[in-house]
């Protein structure tokens, strides 16, 4: 398996503590068709992300999924497509939604309130985050940047 670089948290602390490490992990791999994969060129540092980091979310109830790759503001071009991708194609630019998925079946799915579907996936809160080389995305939640627009 290829590898890349990531900053990977593996435990909550104070930003002024480095608590992010660079090391190396497992590639992202298109593994089903309706995904693409971005070679990331940016990713920006969101406050609820550094609450993430800090270790603040445990304290409402919502403990951090530890080893994590943080970051869900990412800006990247399409470097490969699954074969039943329509939105892309390989040389585009995206940008991802803070959701890497959702099933859009339930109900919150099909009302456009993919934030609230229990299957729901966090761009940042597992492997797949933004502070890394290479992310796959289904293509549903990604957008088309503009290749003049500077990540």
């Amino acid at each position: 398996m290829e590898k890349m670089r990531a900053m990977v948290l593996e435990k909550c602390d104070k930003i002024e503590t480095n608590p992010l490490k660079l090391t190396s992990i497992d590639k992202h791999e298109i593994k089903r068709e309706n995904e693409i994969l971005l070679k990331i060129e940016a990713c920006g540092v969101c406050h609820s992300q550094l609450h993430g980091i800090e270790g603040d979310w445990k304290d409402l109830g919502i403990p951090p999924t530890l080893p994590t790759v943080p970051g869900h503001e990412v800006v990247g071009k399409v470097v490969e497509i699954g074969n039943k991708v329509t939105k892309f194609k390989v040389g585009d630019r995206a940008g991802i939604t803070p959701l890497l998925e959702a099933c859009k079946e339930c109900q919150y799915c099909k009302e456009g309130k993919e934030y609230l579907c229990e299957s729901s996936t966090i761009t940042g809160e597992s492997f797949k985050g933004g502070y890394t080389e290479y992310i796959t995305v289904v293509e549903d939640f990604a957008t088309k940047v503009p290749e003049n627009m500077k990540a």
